[in-house]
């Protein structure tokens, strides 16, 4: 079974590898979607604090990702999402509990599993700290 996965990773921290290291065991093979500095601005309403070139190189560094694609505009999050997953025939999208709600697989004919989020941590939290 194949898994996808999308987010910013910006920056990449321990919540998001927990998220990935689940995902995967859950899978064959893991596909992370990286969300593009362009994505960010648009629909995070903020600048990414690491460009997408050195957001992919950390999170392909993470040893359960297996292929790490740049996540394009398209007219919303979920229209790019769905544009990459018709791709695919057989997969299983994983998303934080964070989302639930907000994304669905219906019409992907896929299931969507929604794994806890790690508490204490964020990528907001990280960005403000450090811009202390």
């Amino acid at each position: 079974m194949i898994g996808v996965t999308f987010g910013a990773f910006d920056p990449l921290h321990y919540g998001h590898i927990r998220l990935l290291k689940r995902a995967r065991a859950r899978c064959d093979f893991l596909i992370v979607g990286v969300s593009s500095d362009e994505y960010i601005r648009k629909f995070k309403n903020r600048e990414p604090f690491q460009p997408l070139k050195k957001r992919m190189e950390t999170v392909r560094a993470v040893r359960y990702a297996d292929l790490v694609f740049p996540q394009e505009i398209m007219t919303t999050p979920q229209r790019a999402k769905e544009s990459f997953l018709r791709k695919i025939k057989e997969f299983r999208i994983f998303v934080g509990s964070d989302w639930k709600g907000k994304f669905s697989g219906e019409g992907l004919g896929c299931e969507v599993v929604y794994l806890p989020r790690t508490r204490n941590i964020s990528s907001t939290k990280i960005r403000k700290w450090s811009a202390q």
